[in-house]
């Protein structure tokens, strides 16, 4: 699991591998003496959900004043006007694998999750672990926090395999195991668990192996 601040991490791995809460770190900049800038994110993440998020909400966030929730609204404000019309429908395995172009050359293991509404329609793509991923620690807390946030009805697990070759581990089946039984008891359905390698891709529900 990656240990890189925020900055470090998109440095190294691009902005797309920052999770929301280092998203808004980086935005925020700094925290205040009572609390660090990552407690600071993480109490934004949870007001994103209160619609129309106001001014008025953000500065009731301790540590949160005029400037920063100024800086946050505008943030939001930025990705509605260029956000493109429409979410795009993952529905076949070719719309998952062009969603995460960087996976099959990566020289690193990353586990990235699509999180799909109810019309299967993409709502949030997310990396939980990058590096010498020991899937056995990647916990389910890790991969279903976000649903908290988001009006989430299934999922997408994607990883990649640096040696080159897509076929499953022992341990991939174990993972894709213990995910779809923990997202039953949260009545999310895991709709594949594709791996992406350089000499092509692995599709679990194609094997029919969820």
């Amino acid at each position: 699991m990656s240990t890189l601040a925020p900055r470090e991490k998109l440095q190294l791995h691009g902005v797309s591998q920052l999770k929301t809460t280092e998203l808004v770190a980086l935005v925020l900049g700094t925290g205040t003496a009572q609390h660090s800038v990552t407690e600071l994110a993480n109490e934004v993440v949870e007001r994103l959900q209160q619609h129309p998020l106001t001014l008025e909400k953000l500065t009731q966030v301790p540590g949160i004043g005029i400037a920063k929730a100024c800086q946050l609204l505008a943030m939001i404000e930025f990705v509605e006007r260029v956000r493109p019309i429409g979410f795009p429908v993952i529905d076949q395995l070719d719309k998952v694998t062009s969603l995460v172009p960087e996976l099959r050359s990566a020289q690193r293991e990353h586990i990235v999750v699509l999180y799909l509404n109810a019309r299967l329609q993409l709502l949030l793509k997310e990396t939980v672990a990058i590096g010498s991923v020991n899937q056995s620690i990647v916990s389910a807390r890790d991969i279903f926090s976000v649903i908290k946030y988001h009006p989430v009805s299934s999922l997408i697990l994607v990883h990649n395999h640096p040696s080159g070759v897509p076929l499953p581990s022992p341990e991939d089946f174990i993972f894709t195991q213990r995910i779809v039984q923990a997202a039953e008891v949260l009545g999310i359905e895991v709709l594949d668990h594709v791996i992406i390698a350089e000499k092509g891709c692995y599709s679990f529900k194609e094997h029919q192996q969820l």
